[in-house]
């Protein structure tokens, strides 16, 4: 609970800077401090730091006295004794010189030197002390070894002559009450009726330290013995002395008492502390626990222990070693803290020279600073003050309740108000695990990429989380009440109140604003003595008034001034050691050994709080009250059951809370019953006998919350044992309770059981309904290696930890046959993120103590574990989880009980779960041979290629790849997993096309996209041909060249090689399987439609879309239906259809005028898209003029103002005010952009558009264009369908898809009606090319057969005007001058290029070739 913090403190000596100091020891209070060394006494002040008196003594009284040995306080801090190496003891008076300060502060006289902070202003008062000699005395007895004040006018001194010599403070010594060691009978306990003294010559006390709560003194002798002395009553009568062994200790060192909790350390010579505690039955001393190091925190030997301190509250000790290093532990032997496992830098070795060697320990108030004497070589030592924070939990146990972590220093809080595992993060993923989850055979397509995003956000989220914020208290409150002592959040950790010397503060985490007394005669008029908790909206704090002298209970409202006026104010009888509420109960334990429990009722909000006492328990039967560490109420039984009558419910049954007291370590449970009702029909309650529940004791945490809903683990009672880990007292609900309603008070402790486990953390809050334990750990960063260096010990912080703890009640269930109970309480932890992570724990522990174990297994525990995680939908996940987690050698154990290997992989398949089955593939890999892990890879392939999942196939392609084919028949014993697959690989190349593809299409898209649109517009071929000639065809099978990238994106390193370099070698049967596997699914993708899902299929497996489109440009690349095309492009790509503004007017296609003019909006497209190529804004196809045709007329292949002829499209009409017109409206289409859907999609989808031109898929090119609505993208796709290499039966399918969608637009999705009204002058284009290739087919076919109709054939062809295809249209012109001109010259050439002055429409024709009327 205590925790260092910061660098240590080095005080600079007083005097000489080579003294040797001997001792420190503090005063009662804690604040001043005593420091001794062969001729030199030095008071010092706690806060601040600094020296109030330096004594030196003469070389006469040195030469008379011998030197200083020991030192020792007055209670009352009025006196210092010394003793001395000749026998002697010197008595000081220790008075004040003046009622000022020691120390004066004066603001020098520049003015910007001076004060202007509150903080510079020292308002503590630092007393001015004068130490004056009141006598010297002579012990006839030998040499003094040690001293100990047992009481306010007393002090025991040790001697060499076995004698223990009581003197009085005024230098008189109390002869009838000294003792002999030679006359004390010591025996094993209290009732071993035979006692022997100490007969053995030399033999005397060298250490001894008195406790009142224990009845006596805990001594060790200079043999290595030690002993518990103790008699009937305080007095110490030396005929009534007695004397107790500890048993088995022969190497005894020092020995300290713990006060609260009534044990005895001894301190050993083989660097070991045991703690014991006093048998109340046999009045023995009884081994409670061992303080030792561990291999892990130091694997070498620190020495004898030199010195141990515990804290004032007793919740820790701290140790040092004669050979260097000091510890820190919990009450009953948890490590907190240890320097010899601090970063000390490579160039100090702590087995050979340790920098930090402590003489002397003594904690200062209230346990935030620790004093140290550090020894440097053999002529010198200096002073180290090491500070300290703690958790409110030593001082307040009501905060035990709270699910809020935070620590408290002496002048600040370490808040931590939100745990890192709930609320936003239970929706992330942890570890691995996360995926397993949300497998369970269900489709969700984009898992990786989800949970992915949700383990970011974990990561960020815990990384925020496990930072402290810092709280400094109020510089006013905290100069003058130094140091905190009571600090308490409520339940929602907005608010905060904290009580220091005197008075109190709160602070609100919404304002960000401390609240102090107005009046501070009012703060400094009580003192809070039994600590302080929230209720509703008022602070509850037991105090003491200086100003009345009396005890009371205040409760102060938030919302008020904190002033008296507005404080509901209890007077009690006597003082108040500790308070705890429960609901509306508040529980006070006072010093008269009453626990009192008032029920509270809040009237209004100005303070007027109704206090009324439900019960008094006597609890001075069980312990002594300054022994009882926590006192508070527990709802341990079941939640009353209620009786439904009609529309009222009626309890039946209530079932009074029980009162759980923990004194001195020891857990007792005191169970409450209603007998009877008073006059006021209030119930009036009588007490069960107490029962021990548990013993070394620590901590208590119970759920506060009274939900209905409460779960198995919220009603748990969970225990802190120190070294002996964690016990949770948990309740085992009947099935059915209905059926049981015996609530006997005989049945309820079979009703919970307690269960014990092992913790690596030390538990601060425990979160009972996501089971977790927080806690916090000390560790240390090294700034400075020099050893002269101030800065030469290691810095100190405190981190933030937490532990799940579910796996372990599962495993003490299931060992004990409580299947049922650890389902139920697994089944209401299964929504928990982490909950699969918990039964991996629990099956790995199970399996690495028994697969590991040397002898043999009566009743293992592994089949139950097995069948126990059966149960739950991620058990798959749980066994693959687990075995790559662990060693190859207990494989065979643990698939001994899971099933075998193989079975599990084809259930992963069957249930969809593709990760899970690929960690399968892992172990197959190394338990197979290769032609089984060949086959079942190639499964697991084929099955992700139907799912898409598509890194989870390319991952696998890889794997398949680097199997060797000289392999395939050897098994595998051992493998590197890593090397062939791995979650983690190295980025390799690819050819530019899959380059291009995993810029768009892949995880990285948004910032390469980006660059690539401000660098350069990428791609540039062209896909026209030359209009004078036909086109020769194309080569077979022509690898296309990719291009120099202008700026070049992420390049990575391929880990198969590309498919050109593949066709050097020839290729294994297995590849080309692999190659033809990837390509059955890229055909099923492409003519489903599913372009989407090709792309990332292309980006991930390295498909080269180009040369695989251009063969299959007449198998899957056909298109059948144009429109299902379309729709499923909207589908895939999210991409909006285009919708009719209310503003635009009704359009027809046949003949119809708009009568109204039209206003350009917001939708239009990007003038220029990412393939470099100038696309058509929508509106500026239309006309503007009121009356202007709609329909634009055909375009003919011969006509005078043909695309091929004029490069724009032909419209009637023409003059200076129409181009203006149409110059206006390009100028505005600039300032909107298209209402389309994503930039991502929108550069996919030209992307694929670029793609299919290259591929000559015009089909394809004309579908993705009409989605994007680009204009002249549709002109280059029919321009494209003159090309050689684009068969008739292609033109025709294109021709087709052309009209459906026309036809589709007319009947349903009218905002594409603007559009293809643009565009629908192509309709007779293409027809008039296909009449051209099917007039020629017509003439070529009957002259093939003779030589001479050949020679006839190619004699005729120049002069055969309708063999000559239609004009192309110049698109490769229009781009180019786009690209080179001005932007203003680009609005002049589209608007000149595409839109051309309107005419009337012609009449419509019935086109007889081709059976299509052509609009």
């Amino acid at each position: 609970m205590y925790f260092p913090i910061g660098w240590p403190k080095v005080l600079k000596n007083v005097g000489a800077d080579n003294q040797i100091i001997k001792q420190i020891v503090s005063n009662r209070d804690k604040i001043l401090f005593a420091s001794l060394s062969d001729d030199c006494l030095t008071v010092w002040f706690c806060k601040p730091t600094v020296p109030i008196v330096y004594h030196k003594r003469s070389v006469e009284s040195l030469q008379r006295l011998g030197i200083n040995v020991g030192v020792e306080w007055k209670p009352d801090s009025s006196m210092i004794c010394i003793s001395t190496s000749e026998g002697h003891l010197i008595l000081y008076n220790v008075e004040a010189a003046s009622e000022q300060t020691a120390y004066q502060q004066y603001d020098p006289p520049t003015a910007s030197l001076r004060r202007d902070s509150a903080e510079l202003f020292v308002k503590e008062i630092i007393p001015s002390l004068h130490i004056t000699l009141l006598k010297e005395i002579l012990i006839w007895d030998g040499q003094i070894t040690r001293m100990c004040c047992i009481s306010g006018t007393e002090i025991l001194v040790c001697t060499t002559r076995a004698h223990l010599l009581r003197y009085r403070w005024d230098g008189t010594q109390n002869r009838d009450y000294c003792l002999d060691l030679g006359r004390i009978p010591f025996s094993i306990n209290q009732q071993v009726s035979k006692a022997e003294p100490i007969l053995e010559d030399n033999t005397h006390v060298n250490d001894i330290e008195y406790s009142p709560l224990v009845c006596g003194f805990g001594i060790t002798l200079n043999d290595g013995r030690a002993a518990y002395l103790t008699a009937p009553n305080l007095k110490f009568d030396p005929n009534a002395v007695q004397g107790i062994w500890a048993p088995g200790i022969d190497d005894a060192t020092c020995a300290r008492v713990n006060h609260k909790f009534r044990l005895i350390a001894i301190g050993r010579k083989n660097s070991q502390v045991d703690v014991f505690t006093i048998d109340e039955v046999t009045g023995g001393l009884e081994l409670s626990h061992t303080m030792v190091l561990s291999s892990k925190d130091f694997p070498g030997d620190p020495g004898p222990v030199k010195c141990m301190r515990w804290t004032a509250d007793g919740r820790a000790v701290a140790v040092s070693w004669e050979r260097g290093g000091v510890s820190v532990w919990s009450t009953f032997g948890a490590l907190l803290m240890c320097s010899l496992a601090w970063d000390h830098g490579l160039n100090q070795d702590l087995g050979k020279h340790n920098p930090l060697v402590i003489s002397s320990l003594e904690w200062a108030t209230e346990g935030y600073q620790l004093w140290m004497v550090k020894v440097e070589g053999d002529a010198s030592s200096n002073l180290i003050q090491l500070d300290f924070v703690k958790s409110p939990l030593s001082v307040n146990p009501c905060m035990s309740t709270q699910r809020h972590l935070y620590l408290q220093a002496d002048d600040k809080l370490y808040v931590n108000l939100e745990d890192n595992l709930t609320k936003k993060t239970k929706i992330s993923i942890i570890d691995s695990s996360a995926e397993s989850y949300q497998e369970n055979g269900v489709d969700q397509p984009n898992l990786e990429f989800e949970n992915s995003t949700k383990y970011r956000e974990f990561v960020d989220d815990n990384e925020c989380r496990k930072q402290w914020s810092v709280l400094p208290l109020p510089a006013t409150y905290i100069a003058t009440n130094w140091p905190l002592r009571y600090s308490a959040i409520d339940e929602a950790g907005m608010n905060v109140c904290v009580a220091g010397r005197t008075g109190l503060a709160h602070y609100s985490g919404a304002s960000r604003r401390w609240k102090l007394f107005g009046n501070e005669a009012q703060e400094k008029d009580f003192v809070v003595t039994g600590g302080m908790l929230w209720w509703r909206d008022y602070i509850v704090i037991g105090c003491y008034s200086i100003f009345d002298g009396h005890d009371e209970i205040r409760f102060y409202p938030r919302e008020s001034k904190l002033d008296n006026r507005f404080a509901k104010i209890v007077r009690v009888q006597s003082q108040v050691f500790v308070l705890d509420i429960l609901d509306d109960q508040l529980v006070v334990f006072g010093a008269d050994a009453l626990v009192t429990i008032y029920e509270l009722n809040c009237v209004d909000n100005v303070g007027n709080v109704e206090m009324r006492c439900v019960q008094a328990v006597d609890v001075s039967a069980l312990s002594h009250p300054a022994c009882v560490v926590s006192a508070a109420l527990c709802r341990l039984q079941d939640s009353p059951r209620a009786a439904r009558t009609s529309t009222v419910v009626l309890y039946t049954q209530r079932h009074p809370d029980s009162l759980v007291i923990n004194a001195s370590g020891r857990l007792m449970m005191v169970q409450r019953e209603e007998y009877d009702v008073d006059e006021d029909n209030n119930p009036a309650y009588s007490c069960l006998p107490a029962t021990v529940l548990a013993s070394c004791v620590e901590s208590v945490w119970s759920c506060g919350n009274s939900s209905p809903s409460q779960t198995q683990l919220s009603r748990a009672l969970w225990l802190w044992c120190g070294s002996l880990g964690a016990r949770v007292w948990l309740p085992l609900l009947p099935r059915d309770a209905s059926r049981h309603p015996d609530t006997s008070r005989h049945t309820f402790m079979a009703k919970r059981i307690m269960l014990p486990f092992h913790l690596n953390i030390y538990p601060l809050t425990i979160l009972f309904d996501d089971a977790i334990l927080l806690g916090a750990e000390n560790d240390t960063t090294l700034y400075a290696s020099d050893s002269s260096s101030m800065f030469s010990l290691p810095f100190c912080v405190v981190n933030k930890t937490s532990q799940v703890y579910l796996h372990q009640i599962l495993r003490q269930l299931l060992r004990r046959n409580l299947g049922y109970h650890a389902w139920e309480i697994a089944r209401s932890c299964s929504q928990l993120p982490y909950f699969p992570h918990s039964l991996e724990l629990l099956l790995h522990e199970v399996l690495e103590e028994e697969a590991t174990s040397k002898e043999p297994i009566p009743d293992a525990q592994l089949p139950s574990i097995i069948e126990f995680v059966h149960e739950f939908p991620v058990y798959l996940q749980t066994v693959v989880q687990c075995a790559r987690k662990t060693e190859i050698a207990l494989w065979a154990y643990l698939f001994s009980a899971a099933g075998k290997p193989k079975e599990l992989f084809q259930e992963c398949l069957q249930k969809k779960m593709l990760d899970t089955a690929a960690s399968y593939l892992i172990i197959l890999q190394n338990l197979e041979s290769s032609t089984v892990s060949r086959q079942l890879a190639t499964q697991l392939l084929d099955t992700a290629l139907q799912e898409e999942r598509w890194d989870l196939a390319r991952d696998l392609v890889r794997f398949l790849r680097a199997i060797d084919p000289n392999d395939v028949d050897s098994p595998r014993n051992s493998v590197n997993v890593q090397a062939k697959y791995g979650q983690i690989v190295q980025s390799q190349t690819v050819s530019p096309n899959a380059e291009d593809l995993s810029v768009i299409l892949g995880n990285m898209q948004s910032c390469v996209l980006s660059a690539q649109l401000a660098g350069g517009r990428g791609r540039s071929f062209s896909t026209t041909v030359s209009p004078s000639e036909p086109a020769p065809p194309p080569p077979p099978a022509p690898a296309p060249q990719p291009p120099a990238r202008a700026t070049a994106a992420v390049k990575r390193k391929k880990s198969v090689p590309a498919r050109s370099e593949r066709d050097s070698y020839s290729g294994t049967a297995e590849e080309f399987f692999i190659d033809m596997m990837i390509q059955r699914h890229a055909r099923h993708l492409l003519s489903t439609a599913r372009l989407h899902s090709l792309g990332k299929m292309a980006c991930a497996l390295d498909l080269h879309l180009v040369a695989w489109l251009a063969g299959e440009r007449e198998r899957a690349a056909r298109i059948d239906s144009a429109v299902m095309c379309v729709k499923r492009l909207h589908e895939d790509f999210q991409w909006p259809y285009p919708v009719v503004k209310v503003s635009e007017p009704c359009m027809q296609r046949k003949g119809s005028t708009v009568t109204s003019s039209y206003t350009p909006s917001a939708e239009s497209d990007s003038l220029c898209g990412d393939s470099g190529y100038m696309s058509l804004p929508l509106r500026a196809a239309l006309p503007m003029t009121a009356g202007a045709p709609m329909s634009p007329r055909p375009v003919s292949s011969l006509g005078e103002s043909s695309v091929a002829e004029g490069g724009a499209v032909a419209w009637d009409g023409g003059g200076a005010g129409e181009e203006r017109r149409y110059a206006a409206l390009m100028e505005r289409l600039h300032h909107h952009q298209a209402e389309r859907g994503s930039h991502t999609a929108h550069v996919q989808l030209r992307y694929f558009l670029q793609l299919m031109n290259e591929a000559s898929c015009v089909e394809w090119a004309l579908v993705l264009a009409v989605v994007l609505r680009d204009a002249l993208a549709v002109l280059r796709t029919t321009n494209a369908a003159r090309a050689q290499d684009v068969s008739l039966p292609a033109v025709k399918r294109l021709r087709a898809a052309l009209q459906d969608i026309c036809a589709w637009t007319d009947a349903e999705c009218l905002g594409y009606r603007p559009f293809m009204l643009a565009i629908s002058n192509q309709i007779p284009f293409l027809t008039s090319i296909i009449n051209t290739r099917e007039r020629r087919m017509s003439m070529v076919n009957p002259r093939v057969r003779t030589s001479s109709t050949s020679s006839l054939n190619l004699d005729s062809k120049p002069t055969t005007p309708t063999e000559k295809f239609p004009p192309p249209q110049k698109v490769q012109e229009v781009t180019k001058q786009v690209r080179k001109d001005s932007p203003k010259t680009v609005q002049e050439t589209v608007s000149t290029a595409v839109v051309s002055p309107t005419r009337a429409p012609p009449p419509v024709r019935d086109d007889v070739s081709s059976g299509c009327i052509l609009m």
